[in-house]
Order: C-alpha cells, then structure tokens, then sequence
C-alpha cells in the first residue's frame, strides 16, 4: 500500500485554486486542479475500454485517482465497490443524473456493488432540513436512481441518520484530523459542515466495513469540486490501513445562465428531471448560447460554440449519437443554423427524454419508498 503523496492534503497555495464543495462558483482555471492536486487524465486507453460510455467518449469524465487499481481488482474478479450519494436537498437535477449516469456505467460494466447515500445529516446542518423532510425528498431521489437504471439488487441504499457504522466510523476517524488539517483543505468552514465532513469520510470507508466483506477497492465518482473529501479520504484510509479510495472526477457543467455550477442553489439556472415540460422549455430556450451579434454574422463566421451552454447540456445528456452530434456541431460553427432554430431542434429531444424518465420515475416511486422505509424497519 502507497503513502498518499503530500500534495493530496497540502494546503491551498495562495495563488492556487481554491475548490470549494459547498459552493456553486468555478474555479477560474480548471487545468490548474491537475497541476496542484496531481490528478491524472483519462488516457486514451481508458476512454477506448469505456467506449459504450458517452461520458468518457466526451471528456465529461476527464480525470481520476488510482482507478487502475480499481479495474485491476475487478478484472481479477474481486469484489469492488462504487460510492456515491446525494443529499436530499430536493429532486435530481441534470448534474445529479450526470453522476448516476457514470456510478451505473460502472455497476454494469464491472458488476459493482454500488453503495448509495442518502446525505440527510449534511442536508440538515447545511440546508436547514428536518429529517423528516429529507425522508420525503429521498424517496424522489431513489425513484430517479432507479428509472436511470440502478441494479437496486446490487445497491445498497442508506440514510445517513440510520447508518449508525457510518457515524461510528466517523467518530473513530476524528481521531486522525486536527481543526489545522481540516482549514488547511477546506479553509475556514462552521463545525457543522466539519463534523459532515467526518461523516462523509464514514460513507467512503463503509464499504470496506467488516459486515461488507472487509477492505476492497472503493470507487467515488465526482466532480472536481469534491476532491478535498477524496484527499483527505485517502489519507485517512492509509492511516486506518485500509485499501485507498479511487475516484474519477467529472468536469464541471456550467449552469443555464452559464455563470456558475449548475447547483440547487440557483432554480432559475438549473432543470430538474421532474419539472413540468413547459418550464423546462422556457428555461432552456433563455440558456446562454454562443451566438453572434447578428444572424448574418453568424451565417458567415458561425456560432461560437465553445460558450453555448445549451449546446453542452444538450451534449451531456441528450444526445449520445456521435455522427448526430458532430453534424450539430458542423452545422453551427459553419454557420448553417442559427442559435432560435437549433435551440428548438435541442428542446425538442431533451423533452422527449424527460417525459419519458418521468413516467418511468412515477411507476418507481413506490418501490423507492419501500427502499428508504427499510432502514427505518
């Protein structure tokens, strides 16, 4: 087992960029999270064995942590783990379905177990939430999970305030942190959000739990801005000589308006998988697009793509064809479709997707409550 290197929990330079997991901001240079973090890339290799996986065709998922590791135990055909979570602060959103997407490509693809959180301890010192209310807004959650596809035979679901190995282990963890370590990766934070991060560091180390096989390759898909919990995650797990979680991280999507994450946070900014078809067509047709000042500029020069966020959502999570994409993406950057009528092209097919979930979610949903009242048995 290899020592973490010291970058993985080193300090924020002041010059450095600052990933913060409670916040909805971007950092300003994203490449500068490979540099000072050391974070691999996905490698061509990579992307080639996970070829049946837009996300990783894309560059959604552009970098990771020890996965190799990870795929090299579940070639051997030892038992491996997937963790994730979400905290039940409202319905799924597209970020929250880009995650689920990318923990059930690898449940199928490895025949992974899948360890799934119900976060309702972080929802309720960050959020304000009862439990009572988390319970409400998990049941959408697990319902969601299992229209996206979930193999719930190979999932293990859990509320966080019913878990009590997960608090347990968070407590023997707080042995190993000091308030130093804690502000020099996350700077200074209120001790709620302290004491969840304890917690998370339970979740990531309860597959490992000796009532689920004992230590195994865990992996945790993220974004970039969660890569605090995963460094400070494998120092702890070195320490507690355990296997060291892998993660792979997933880039940031840019909100409706374009300005940050799409995040709970901002309603108006984001789309939720269960919201009403007509608000979603109002919220998309209003996204930020790359369009020029006037349509015949851009008939002559094209669309400026890189800064159409209707585009990348639509990339994300609409449209998995490549031959159809990239004739999008011809289409606009030569100027052969202006920004009105490819927005309605888009729309058109990501309401298609999102009726569809939804009738899916609702036939779900009692089988979701059966799944969060099981932990309250």
């Amino acid at each position: 087992m290899n020592v973490p290197p010291a970058h993985e929990h080193a300090p924020h330079a002041a010059s450095g960029p600052r990933i913060d997991p409670w916040s909805s901001e971007l950092p300003a240079d994203q490449a500068k999270l490979f540099e000072e973090f050391g974070l691999e890339a996905i490698s061509d290799s990579l992307r080639k064995r996970f070829d049946s996986s837009h996300l990783f065709r894309r560059r959604i998922v552009l970098a990771h942590r020890d996965l190799l590791p990870w795929i090299k135990a579940a070639d051997e055909k030892k038992p491996v783990a997937v963790m994730s979570g979400i905290k039940p602060s409202g319905d799924f959103h597209l970020g929250s379905k880009q995650t689920a997407e990318e923990i059930i490509f690898f449940q199928k693809a490895f025949k992974a177990k899948v360890y799934y959180c119900i976060a309702d301890l972080e929802a309720h010192v960050d959020n304000g939430l009862t439990l009572d209310e988390c319970r409400q807004n998990a049941i959408g959650n697990v319902a969601d999970l299992l229209a996206l596809g979930i193999d719930a035979d190979n999932t293990y679901f859990y509320r966080q305030s019913r878990e009590h190995r997960v608090t347990t282990m968070a407590y023997k963890l707080s042995r190993r942190v000091t308030p130093k370590m804690l502000a020099a990766i996350y700077g200074d934070k209120p001790i709620s959000l302290q004491m969840a991060v304890l917690v998370q560091m339970g979740d990531i180390m309860l597959p490992q739990h000796e009532d689920f096989g004992g230590p195994k390759h865990v992996l945790v898909p993220v974004g970039l801005d969660q890569d605090p919990h995963i460094r400070l995650s494998r120092d702890l797990a070195f320490k507690e000589r355990l296997v060291l979680p892998s993660a792979t991280y997933h880039k940031f999507i840019k909100n409706l308006k374009g300005e940050a994450k799409m995040s709970k946070r901002d309603p108006d900014a984001m789309i939720w998988l269960s919201e009403d078809l007509e608000s979603v067509r109002k919220k998309f047709m209003r996204a930020l697009t790359g369009g020029r000042s006037t349509a015949d500029e851009q008939r002559k020069i094209g669309g400026d793509i890189s800064n159409c966020v209707a585009y990348d959502i639509f990339a994300t999570h609409f449209e998995h064809d490549e031959k159809k994409l990239q004739k999008r993406f011809d289409d606009c950057t030569h100027g052969k479709i202006l920004c009105g009528e490819c927005k309605t092209q888009m729309l058109a097919q990501a309401l298609e997707w999102l009726k569809e979930h939804q009738e899916k979610r609702a036939k779900m949903m009692k089988k979701a409550e059966k799944i969060v009242e099981k932990q309250e048995e």
